[in-house]
């Protein structure tokens, strides 16, 4: 076994503590990242659903416009 002096478990220390660090900056780099992408996320949900709506009502508008038409057409 190799004896390790009190200078030497120091600098292991410190370097342990530098490379956590480092990975610490790097989590919170990513939690942002994810966060900004929860949001857009959601926002292209919410706008999904309101393009699948809009398409709903132009549908049922579509249909009572061409119903009345045909009924125009068939009394005239």
């Amino acid at each position: 076994m190799s004896n390790i002096s009190d200078n030497e478990m120091y600098l292991i220390l410190g370097r342990l503590e530098g490379k956590l660090d480092s990975v610490m900056v790097i989590t919170e780099k990513q939690w942002d990242t994810i966060e900004k992408h929860d949001i857009r996320i959601k926002k292209l949900e919410k706008d999904r659903h309101t393009v699948y709506g809009a398409a709903a009502v132009l549908g049922v508008i579509g249909s009572v416009v061409i119903w009345v038409i045909s009924n125009f057409v068939r009394s005239v």
